[in-house]
């Protein structure tokens, strides 16, 4: 989406540059201060999953003996 902005804004100021009055040439530095608050779109790296199987161990029963 920032893409699309970005591409919008760049548009814009190659048809104001075209002009040659303050107004277009202010214009043209409002968009240039707009481009760069737009926040860079980061590329996500995949997410890596990690599985391990931990093989069960056998339980060991408690058993509790009675004193005499």
């Amino acid at each position: 989406m920032t893409e699309e902005i970005k591409k919008a804004i760049e548009e814009k100021i190659k048809e104001l540059e075209w002009r040659n009055n303050i107004r277009s040439l202010e214009m043209i530095e409002w968009l240039k201060e707009l481009m760069a608050k737009v926040p860079e779109e980061k590329k996500e790296e995949p997410k890596k999953e990690v599985k391990v199987e931990i093989p069960e161990t056998p339980k060991k029963k408690i058993s509790f003996s009675k004193k005499k």
